[in-house]
């Protein structure tokens, strides 16, 4: 009875051995691969930045997508070169994503900068302009000026033009009549001399 037993126990073990061999074999499973924890990471950074999210929308769910596509051929199929490629894509496109971002940023600070300068040009000239139209009212007023200063001394001129031929005509006058007192008293003075 002993050698039934033993050959029992010697049968039994060699059945559990293949049965765990088999289990081994059926329930390994190989490791995640790399890529695809890289890729997701990718993703995740860039799903993070709000300036992506909102910059470049189109190119994050591509990026998601090819994540996705990824992350089911490893879980359904367990394919390592096809999940390695899709996770390399995955990885790309959310490098694009953020490239795309950073590059439409670029694009709404070159706007603002555009902006800005051709405020301070449109300051400038405004400036250059209010400056010249203040020297032209400024020269106007001067002009004014010497305008009413000409027609000042014109009219002083013909004020003293006029008083001039005034006191000519009353010189003339007074003359005339010294002339006309003198010629009576020498006539009255001949007429007593005879």
């Amino acid at each position: 009875m002993k050698k039934i037993t033993w050959k029992y126990t010697l049968l039994y073990l060699m059945i559990s051995a293949a049965i765990g061999m088999s289990l081994v074999g059926c329930s390994h499973t190989p490791p995640r691969p790399v890529e695809l924890d890289q890729a997701r990471m990718a993703y995740a950074e860039a799903q993070a930045n709000p300036q992506v999210a909102s910059r470049a929308p189109v190119a994050l769910h591509e990026a998601e997508e090819t994540l996705l596509r990824a992350e089911r051929s490893w879980d359904k199929d367990k394919d390592l070169k096809e999940v390695q490629n899709l996770a390399a894509v995955a990885r790309q496109r959310a490098e694009i994503a953020r490239a795309a971002a950073e590059q439409k940023q670029a694009e709404a600070e070159l706007e603002e900068l555009t902006a800005s300068r051709d405020r301070l040009l449109l300051d400038a000239r405004t400036r250059e302009a209010q400056q010249a139209q203040e020297q032209a009212e400024r020269a106007q007023r001067e002009a004014d000026q010497a305008y009413q200063q000409v027609r000042a001394a014109t009219t002083q001129s013909m004020q003293l033009e006029r008083e001039l031929s005034y006191t000519k005509e009353e010189l003339a006058a007074k003359e005339a009549a010294a002339k006309e007192a003198a010629a009576r008293a020498r006539t009255k003075h001949r007429t007593r001399a005879y």
